[in-house]
């Protein structure tokens, strides 16, 4: 059930989503599992997971009180509830999860990505209204920004995959470039960036004792996007005035006094006199757009409860998936890592609260228990639990 709630996160049009039912059904099945087998038992950073995003939900809740009353304010406090619920479910899952358990995870978000990139493609080209948002890419999901994003972590886990599987390779290649090509006509700048970005730094954190690898890798990926820039710029007309017209550091709508950059700087006052926090929904009374900047809106928007439970799950997402690396020497906590990075690097310039897969790859990063068998490599320490005093 968790799976196909993974395939499900192509659709975000509705609001609750039937992607939320799945993975409470997902969570409820885990917690029948957990009593039904009583030597299993939750792992501490699974608790410690619950209790930050719990302080962050705590802080949106008590920042809002005065506007529950207001219209749309207890339906926005439902459904952040309903996306930071999936980091937790995503961590509890992932407990019980050895290497093999990942890679399939891998496999099943990288044809839940494929499925969208094709519907964004089919839609850019044939300019539907449904598959698009001002001209640009979005599938079934929100909109561009949140698509881009979702996008990242497929590339990752494709040369993540890309060296372990015999057979297939073609066929991951192939799926690589339509996620990519998804990216590109999502004409996201960050989302574009970071995908690069944090592609890149996996490739060469995962060839770097093969340089000749490395240059065949990194050579291959630009040829491809080379080829992809070319076969858009052939097949629509569109495509290269809406690059043009995007590829820019700052557009109209950054710039101002209330522009996005304008209004980064305002809040940073509000932030110092209200330790409390505005509450949802209550800063678009004073700016015309929200703020575009998950780590200002935590501070501004939940008062520094909130601010600093999410300066402490991001920066904690670092240390954990470090300590996962050092213990088990793996890719897999460096994969997950890069894949989170570029996804908060999106909601750095983007309202990002509600994407699932954002809050999903939180839940991954601190559930992996990494003294499952597959993960420690040999040698390694582990964790030896003292023998208990004998009572008379």
């Amino acid at each position: 059930m968790f799976l196909i709630a993974i395939l499900a996160m192509n659709y975000t049009l509705m609001r609750p989503s039937p992607v939320d039912l799945l993975f409470i059904g997902a969570f409820l099945i885990s917690v029948f599992y957990l009593m039904l087998f009583r030597d299993k038992l939750v792992a501490r950073r699974t608790v410690f997971l619950f209790l930050v995003l719990g302080a962050w939900a705590v802080s949106y809740f008590v920042a809002s009180l005065p506007h529950v009353g207001e219209p749309f304010v207890g339906f926005e406090l439902l459904a952040k509830s309903f996306a930071i619920s999936i980091g937790f479910i995503g961590g509890f899952v992932a407990m019980s999860w050895d290497r093999r358990h990942f890679e399939t995870f891998m496999k099943v978000y990288i044809a839940s990505c494929v499925v969208a990139s094709i519907l964004g493609t089919l839609g850019f080209l044939t300019q539907n209204g449904l598959l698009t948002w001002d001209g640009r890419a979005k599938g079934l999901i929100d909109d561009p920004n949140m698509y881009g994003s979702f996008l990242i972590p497929a590339v990752i886990f494709c040369a993540y995959l890309m060296p372990r599987i015999r057979g297939g390779k073609l066929l991951l290649l192939g799926a690589m470039g339509i996620i990519l090509f998804g990216i590109l006509l999502s004409f996201s700048r960050i989302a574009i960036v970071a995908a690069l970005l944090c592609l890149f730094a996996f490739i060469f954190y995962q060839n770097r004792a093969n340089p000749r690898r490395l240059v065949l890798m990194v050579g291959g990926i630009l040829a491809a996007g080379v080829a992809l820039f070319v076969i858009a710029s052939l097949t629509s007309a569109d495509f290269t005035e809406k690059l043009l017209d995007r590829l820019t550091f700052a557009k109209a709508y950054d710039l101002g006094e209330d522009g996005r950059y304008g209004r980064y700087l305002q809040v940073l006052p509000m932030i110092v006199q209200d330790p409390i926090g505005l509450g949802v929904l209550q800063l678009e009374k004073i700016f015309p757009e929200p703020i575009h900047n998950i780590w200002l809106s935590s501070f501004v928007n939940y008062g520094w409860g909130g601010g600093i439970a999410w300066l402490t799950l991001a920066i904690g997402s670092v240390v954990v998936s470090m300590r996962n690396y050092r213990r088990t020497r793996d890719d897999i906590p460096i994969a997950l890592l890069c894949s989170l990075i570029g996804i908060v690097l999106c909601a750095s310039l983007h309202e990002g609260e509600h994407w699932r897969h954002m809050w999903l790859l939180f839940g991954l990063v601190w559930g992996m228990d990494v003294s499952r068998a597959g993960f420690v490599r040999p040698g390694a320490p582990r964790a030896v639990s003292k023998p208990r005093r004998a009572t008379p």
